[in-house]
């Protein structure tokens, strides 16, 4: 018995379904505006039932010259990354600074982050030198990620992490109290506190430091 050979609806073409994925983002809507269209009132047809081709040639005729050229532009792009294999990549705008200044202190090139974060990822030599040039630069995260990244860098066994999330409960709830008992909650007086008990904090370790000295 003969097969048939798949009929030309049945072959699937690969741009067709990058376009219904392009357009499935929601990327083609959202950069066209009322005030984009040739004729008011105007509606899009369902351009992710069709091939490209004949979808941007539909949008020539709805959209006015510099939409269609921007949604035209939007479109390449879109291929040019999926072709490329190509991805983003959200990072705060600090963290790119360093991620900058890492590379040249590592002798790499700073715009290609496929090649640094490769280089941190599998380094072939130590990374103290580079990483120290970038050390006092600020950094992007905010409290909590800080957080998370001081227990991955700690690397603690379970009992030594409990007692720091313990020590972080225990200046919470000092805190808490320092407020419901004070009159003054301006922020001089919060600093003044919070140096104060820093300095119990740190004068605990300092007397025990003077203490392993003396013996």
């Amino acid at each position: 018995m003969t097969s048939r050979p798949p009929s030309q609806t049945q072959i699937e073409n690969p741009e067709k379904r990058l376009w219904q994925k392009f357009v499935g983002t929601g990327l083609l809507e959202k950069a066209i505006k009322p005030a984009d269209f040739i004729v008011p009132d105007a509606n899009l047809p369902d351009l992710g039932r069709t091939d490209p081709a004949e979808a941007m040639k539909q949008l020539k005729g709805l959209l006015v010259a510099p939409c269609y050229t921007r949604l035209n532009a939007k479109w390449r792009k879109y291929k040019q990354r999926y072709l490329s294999n190509l991805t983003s990549l959200t990072i705060k705008s600090q963290t790119l600074d360093r991620l900058r200044a890492f590379a040249v202190n590592a002798g790499l090139n700073g715009d290609n982050y496929d090649l640094v974060l490769e280089y941190l990822l599998d380094p072939e030599e130590k990374l103290e030198s580079a990483k120290q040039a970038v050390a006092e630069m600020p950094s992007g995260l905010d409290n909590q990620d800080q957080g998370k990244l001081l227990l991955a860098k700690l690397n603690l066994r379970p009992s030594s992490q409990r007692y720091l999330l313990s020590q972080l409960k225990h200046s919470f709830n000092q805190g808490w109290l320092a407020c419901k008992q004070t009159k003054k909650r301006t922020v001089q007086t919060r600093d003044q506190a919070s140096e104060e008990y820093m300095r119990i904090i740190t004068g605990i370790s300092e007397v025990k430091d003077a203490g392993a000295t003396e013996r």
